[in-house]
């Protein structure tokens, strides 16, 4: 799977704006903490480069140790006897001043040599980053440092900047490793795929890379395995753990002739799978990418503190060299160096840029861990702003799998001819009510099934067809459509009470009734409840009768609207973003695909194996519908960090430059609150990582997270 050209390389967070079009040649790092991360933990027949690469951090730290044992001798008038004006007090202060120049070298090559090529390098991509603040700030330090030395006056800083590059590498380091922790929802599921395949060829088995599979290919998976590739079983039977992507924790059998998905996990069979798809476009392939997405696609915030940050870096340089002019022409340029150097490194860009995409990305990742996949991170934002929740019955809050509760036929009518046709007729759909009414007459028609042509779908009303052998049409779906085409419904076949029906007519009248029941999840209550415990407004919108609405009403203590078409669900999330505001709809993300992208956030239930659905923007893997409320509260607590984290990075940049140009700061306490501000919106950022979201099922949601990293 190629990588966006607008991410790091390592971090894989979005790089800043470029201001021209970069080289296509070379491996792009958000900062120089990435790039040197890169380099340390960089592997495959590059050990000793890496392994030089931290060692050089250590012998610049050891060097960095020497420069300021000299610099505090050459501040300690103690040191040179009661006549430090001697010419064994000048002597030893300019060898002092010298051994300081000659052990700070080093280290402005170690590691300052790297974040000057940083910097160079994204200047020529066209970005400015806050490396070049950094290599302004020492390479001033330096140079007016050895300016003094060489001259034989004047006050020299090689310890500041020693310590700055120091501090900056170490700091840089500690981010960049935090920020890789913000991918490893990502680096999970990659872990899902074994790296080769057992392929079969002419009954003889050997290993290949998996990017070699083919469709039509056999591989054998043996028990503990993990299935490469989305296929059809072949040969025998297992027991199959697909709770990656479908988030049921129960494993299932599957027997010959079953569909099974890369990256689920084989308990106790030896499967001989057969690949339907190319290996970069399974289910598991494609909710990699959907994340992969999710996290390029900025938000609210995020385009926010771009705009703020594109100005940011040249604001910084023009504030740091007119404190360096003012306080060069009115306390000396020594110290207008140190005032100027200071305001460069206390600004700090970084906490700036990473404020929204590390929360966002850490909310992402925790989210994928709990089996609920958003589509881009301005999803998660909306999320946290609606105020009202609109369910789709069927397959949401019910099992979606309703049974045949009873049968009513009409006086005169041949039950097995009617139970033919029945069969027949539902056979030509997938709906839930033609699925329980086929499987209810397979067993009971005994004659051969009626040949039927011209099957029609109608959307929220029914199927209709032609039978070959006398043409008449046949119809089969909900009392009210039958009514609006003039079917009337005799004595005896209508039943009067609040459970599904749907009707098989013909010839100008109804002549049977089937009456269907399904079963309300578990759960439903419960998430519910949950939804309204968060203030929300919560309704159901369903196509059913009246009365069963009520019913429903009761048992889940919320208002149930019923006998809606798909029109009219569209028309009642309008509704409710009129009355109320922000509205997220939930549903299958099928038959309710107008009104989830109607809504300003759809969400799609039990969606595993097709997490590319278009018309939801958020996909819950599984049918728990706790995972909802979970979600809700987990994007209210990013919304919470995010603009924590800019609150933060504003106000910090703001008083910290100000300070910093009184000339009060240090430049090294400067460089060192630059780090701790980096840090500081890492870690707060990270928590949602870690943190379950107060007042949800959340404790009781098994996720894959444990398993994958085993």
């Amino acid at each position: 799977m190629s990588r966006e050209a607008s991410s790091c390389d390592y971090c894989d967070l979005p790089l800043p704006p470029a201001w021209r079009r970069a080289p296509a040649d070379g491996s792009r790092y958000c900062c120089f903490g990435c790039r040197f991360a890169a380099e340390v933990t960089r592997s495959r027949g590059e050990e000793g480069a890496a392994n030089w690469t931290l060692a050089r951090l250590g012998l610049a730290i050891f060097l960095t140790m020497n420069v300021l044992v000299f610099t505090m001798a050459l501040w300690t008038p103690d040191f040179y006897g009661s006549d430090d004006s001697s010419a064994f007090g000048e002597s030893l202060r300019g060898l002092f001043r010298y051994t300081s120049l000659v052990f700070a070298l080093p280290v402005l090559l170690l590691l300052g040599g790297p974040l000057l090529e940083s910097a160079w390098q994204t200047l020529r991509e066209g970005r400015l980053t806050a490396d070049l603040l950094l290599v302004v700030g020492v390479a001033a330090s330096y140079l007016y440092s050895v300016v003094s030395v060489v001259r034989g006056g004047g006050p020299v800083y090689f310890e500041v900047g020693c310590a700055v590059l120091v501090l900056v590498t170490l700091g840089r380091w500690l981010e960049a490793t935090g920020k890789l922790r913000t991918t490893a929802a990502l680096e999970a599921l990659h872990r899902l795929l074994p790296d080769t395949a057992r392929l079969l060829v002419d009954d003889e088995e050997r290993s290949v890379p998996l990017s070699e599979l083919r469709v039509g290919d056999v591989v054998r998976v043996l028990p503990g395995e993990r299935i490469p590739c989305d296929g059809l079983i072949r040969r025998n039977s297992a027991a199959v753990d697909e709770q990656v992507l479908t988030g049921e924790s129960q494993p299932v059998l599957r027997q010959a002739g079953d569909p099974v998905w890369a990256g689920s996990l084989n308990l106790d069979g030896d499967l001989h799978v057969e690949a339907t798809v190319a290996c970069e476009a399974t289910a598991l392939t494609r909710m990699m990418e959907l994340i992969r997405l999710a996290r390029q696609t900025k938000g609210r915030h995020e385009r926010l503190a771009d705009r703020i940050a594109a100005w940011f870096l040249p604001a910084v340089m023009l504030i740091a060299l007119a404190a360096f002019v003012w306080h060069g022409q009115h306390d000396g340029w020594d110290r207008g160096v140190l005032v100027g150097l200071s305001v460069l490194l206390i600004a700090c860009p970084c906490a700036l840029g990473l404020a929204t995409p590390l929360a966002v990305w850490t909310a992402l990742g925790r989210a994928a861990r709990a089996q609920v996949l958003f589509r881009n991170g301005e999803a998660l934002e909306r999320l946290a702003e609606v105020r009202a929740v609109r369910f789709d019955k069927t397959g949401t809050l019910t099992t979606g799998t309703p049974v045949v509760a009873d049968f009513f036929l009409a006086p005169r009518e041949d039950r097995a001819n009617v139970l033919a046709l029945a069969s027949a007729l539902a056979s030509a759909s997938t709906h839930a009510h033609c699925q329980a009414i086929r499987n209810d007459t397979a067993a009971n028609v005994e004659r051969d099934v009626v040949e039927l042509v011209e099957a029609r779908t109608i959307p929220g009303r029914g199927i209709s067809a032609r039978r070959t052998d006398n043409g008449d049409t046949i119809y089969l779906g909900s009392p009210r459509w039958l009514k609006e085409l003039g079917l009337s419904d005799p004595r005896g076949v209508e039943s009067d009470d609040d459970r599904s029906r749907t009707c098989l007519a013909w010839g100008g009248f109804v002549r049977a009734e089937f009456v269907l029941r399904e079963q309300t999840r578990p759960e439903a209550a419960e998430a519910l409840a949950l939804l309204q415990g968060q203030r929300l407004d919560v309704a159901v919108l369903t196509g059913d009768r009246a009365p069963r609405a009520r019913a429903l009403a009761r048992e889940w203590n919320v208002a149930v609207e019923a006998e809606l078409l798909p029109e009219d669900k569209v028309a009642a999330v309008e509704r409710a973003r009129s009355a109320i505001g922000a509205v997220a709809m939930v549903g299958d993300g099928i038959n309710d695909a107008p009104a989830l992208a109607a809504s300003d956030v759809g969400v799609a239930m039990g969606c595993g194996v097709e997490v590319a659905r278009d018309s939801a923007s958020v996909c819950l893997l599984g049918n728990d519908v706790r995972r909802l409320p979970w979600a809700i509260d987990l994007a209210r607590q990013t919304v919470w960090v995010i603009r924590g984290n800019l609150f933060w990075a504003f106000a910090y940049n703001l008083l910290g430059v100000g300070f910093a140009c009184t000339g009060r700061l240090n430049p090294v306490l400067a460089s060192l609150a630059m780090v701790l501000s980096s840090l500081f919106i890492l870690s707060n950022s990270l928590r949602l990582a870690a943190r379950e979201p107060e007042g949800t099922a959340a404790a009781r949601t098994k996720t894959w997270q444990g398993e994958a990293v085993s």
